[in-house]
């Protein structure tokens, strides 16, 4: 009998750290230096657990595609977002904290929508 409580135990007590262990942080993007550009959608992903962005972007170093995640989809809709308010070919601007490490991309922080819509954010953690 205690070897089978044991064992159940010890499986549930995985099944509960696997999905902690999978959930990564926010470490790698610098909340500190937000940054503002304009970029054309190729992509939005309202998801959970991260919503994601596709935004081909033009700057000094030539035409990019830039992925930018965000935060749940739950959260875009409680921030303003309104299901289809972005689509592919939009031009919007967005406001990112950007990689550490200096690499395409980041964490949506901000945008506007083509329209004129505004949706923000507060960063993980606050």
């Amino acid at each position: 009998m205690n070897r089978h409580v044991l064992a159940v135990a010890a499986i549930m007590s995985t099944a509960v750290a696997i999905p902690v262990a999978a959930h990564h942080s926010a470490a790698m993007f610098d909340f500190r230096k937000p940054v503002t550009t304009t970029g054309t959608v190729k992509a939005i992903k309202v998801l959970n657990p991260h919503t994601h962005m596709l935004l081909s972007i033009k700057d000094a170093k030539g035409t990019r595609d830039w992925d930018f995640e965000g935060h749940s989809a739950s959260n875009f809709f409680r921030a303003g977002y309104v299901r289809d308010s972005v689509k592919v070919g939009d031009k919007i601007s967005i406001t990112y904290a950007p990689m550490h490490d200096g690499t395409d991309g980041g964490y949506i922080v901000a945008f506007t929508t083509a329209g004129g819509a505004k949706v923000g954010f507060s960063p993980p953690g606050t």
